[in-house]
């Protein structure tokens, strides 16, 4: 059964430009993004390691090199979450504006369709994997295809969607594998597992990295978890929406987004100290129930696997971004606010245009160089900024190219 969201949607009155909080939050994870990726290419001390297949590395990396790295997981759940947020304003902006379903549902595709061949044609050979590497590009552009359709259900049935491939390991954990698979470890469900029907073994690896096992170098953003990220993204632009009716609505929105954030960063200290699997790929605590060496030091304690996310990890990510998207909603029509964070907005529009751009920008010294991360950390930052204070006035140009052809395929970008 499908849930008529149309009505409840266009009945109600809606102020239908971006919402600059959104694009403020977006903007920040570019700019971290952006230092993780010029230190891809051009930082020595480049620490990376975050796989759960992977063992916890005995001696971590000197605290700013893991700052540098820890900084940037915030981006991708905030990319995704925000992607879902995206398509649910678009979708209330495109009905309002009279466009049918149908023209609605092509337009998602489609963007899906490109963010898959820009993932596939561009990033992929920046990061030198092979052909059809499945990135985070890879996994909105397929949440962009299948929530295209999924849309027009009824919110409880997007969110207990989303919450299954969000919370999979203790789906596995303590309901599906008893039943099922008893003796399995929990990431091992999937409801896309195909890859064990493949007899062809490179196509199989493909399929399992689109999974809950991801596997370097197919990919590195399972669709579980991913997709529920972007489905609880929908929920949180439609609940954006709806408070936006409210008096006060901005005021509304920023307390409540605070103590969901605030909640969200309790239980991740809780579990974090208390537990491992399933919710923690890399426990402090031994198997025998001893605290591993120097457990509360910070670059243990906060070293999580990201590839899969774990619960904590995503506990951690959004809540963080649950308080800066209430900082923005609260300082939003603040003008000192507007003025001093405008760059930071603007980056925030032009998100996809960025992602693209700063790669080709940060690797194009080092690979023609061939010195891939042949670099201090302190030429590292430089470069980051250098890269930001050159990639601002192209964003610029570019957010009026697309203005000037409104209906061009850049509107997909």
């Amino acid at each position: 059964m499908t849930y008529n969201h149309e009505i409840s949607i266009s009945n109600t009155k809606r102020s239908r430009g971006r919402i600059s909080a959104i694009d403020f939050v977006r903007g920040l994870a570019i700019i971290l993004m952006a230092l993780d990726h010029a230190s891809t290419y051009w930082n020595s001390g480049r620490f990376f390691g975050e796989f759960y297949l992977s063992l916890r590395p005995e001696f971590l990396p000197d605290l700013l090199q893991f700052l540098i790295r820890f900084v940037s997981h915030w981006c991708a759940p905030t990319f995704v979450c925000l992607a879902g947020a995206s398509l649910a304003l678009s979708e209330a902006k495109r009905i309002e504006k009279g466009i049918s379903q149908r023209e609605i549902t092509q337009h998602f595709v489609i963007r899906g369709i490109i963010l898959l061949l820009i993932e596939w044609i561009l990033i992929g050979p920046l990061f030198e994997a092979e052909a059809f590497y499945f990135g985070v590009l890879a996994a909105i552009g397929v949440g962009f295809i299948l929530f295209a359709f999924l849309r027009t259900f009824s919110p409880k049935v997007i969110l207990g969607f989303s919450l299954i491939l969000l919370l999979s390991p203790i789906f596995a954990e303590f309901i599906w594998n008893p039943i099922f698979n008893p003796g399995a470890h929990p990431v091992s469900f999937s409801i896309f597992k195909l890859g064990e029907i493949s007899p062809y073994e490179g196509f199989q690896n493909w399929l399992n990295a689109m999974t809950y096992n991801p596997m370097w170098p197919y990919g590195l953003y399972p669709l579980d978890p991913w997709l529920g990220i972007m489905g609880i993204g929908i929920i949180l632009g439609r609940w954006i929406l709806r408070q936006q009716e409210l008096p006060n609505s901005n005021i509304v929105i920023s307390k409540k987004l605070t103590i969901v954030g605030g909640a969200s960063l309790i239980t991740f200290f809780i579990l974090r100290t208390i537990q491992g699997f399933p919710t923690s790929y890399f426990p402090i605590w031994q198997e025998t129930g001893v605290l591993i060496k120097n457990a509360f030091a910070f670059q243990n304690y906060f070293f999580m696997s990201k590839y899969p996310p774990s619960i904590v990890f995503l506990l951690w990510t959004l809540g963080g971004m649950c308080l800066a998207l209430a900082l923005g909603f609260y300082l939003q029509e603040n003008k000192i606010f507007q003025k001093w964070t405008r760059p930071i907005t603007v980056f925030g529009t032009s998100a996809l245009y960025i992602y693209c751009t700063h790669l080709l920008l940060y690797a194009v010294v080092p690979k023609v160089s061939d010195r891939v991360r042949g670099f201090s950390v302190q030429i590292t930052l430089i470069v980051w900024i250098i890269g930001l204070a050159l990639l601002y006035p192209s964003c610029l140009e570019f957010r009026k190219l697309k203005k000037r052809f409104p209906n061009s395929v850049l509107k997909y970008i």
